[in-house]
C-alpha cells in the first residue's frame, strides 16, 4: 500500500513540474501583439552608451537600470556608426512594449520599437 501512494505522489510531482516548465516556456515566447504607438510605452533618457550584442544594438540610458535593444532582425537601413553619431550623449525617446515574463520578471531587457530625438524619428517598426 505504501509503494502505491509513493508512486502516485512521484507521478503527481512530476506532472506538476512538467506543467510549470511548460508554462515558463510558453510565457517566454514574445508577444504576438503588433507594436504601434498606442500600445508602446515611451521612455526618455540621456544615451550613455551604444554597443552591439547578441540581441542587436544595445542602448544604455543614464540613471536607468534597464537594457534597451534594437533587434538585429528589424534594424534595416541603420548603421551602428551613424546611430552612435546621431544619439550618443543626447536625450532620446524609446518606445517599448510592456510585456512580462517569469524568465525576466523585472523586464530588465526591453526591445525598442521606435527611436526618436524630439520629432525626428531615427528608427521605427510602425
Amino acid at each position: 500500500m505504501k509503494n502505491k501512494n509513493a508512486g502516485k505522489r512521484a507521478s503527481t510531482a512530476l506532472l506538476i513540474v512538467a506543467c510549470c516548465i511548460l508554462v515558463l516556456l510558453i510565457s517566454g515566447i514574445p508577444s504576438s501583439r503588433k507594436a504601434n504607438k498606442q500600445n508602446c510605452i515611451p521612455v526618455t533618457g540621456l544615451v550613455t552608451s551604444i554597443k552591439t550584442g547578441s540581441p542587436g544594438w544595445i542602448i544604455h540610458l543614464k540613471n536607468n537600470p534597464h537594457i534597451f535593444y534594437i533587434s538585429s532582425k528589424t534594424n534595416t537601413g541603420l548603421s551602428l556608426q551613424q546611430l552612435e553619431k546621431d544619439i550618443a550623449g543626447k536625450n532620446v525617446q524609446l518606445y517599448t512594449l510592456h510585456s512580462w515574463s517569469p524568465l525576466d520578471p523585472f523586464s530588465s531587457m526591453q526591445q525598442v520599437h521606435r527611436l526618436q530625438i524630439g520629432d525626428q524619428v531615427l528608427f521605427s517598426e510602425f
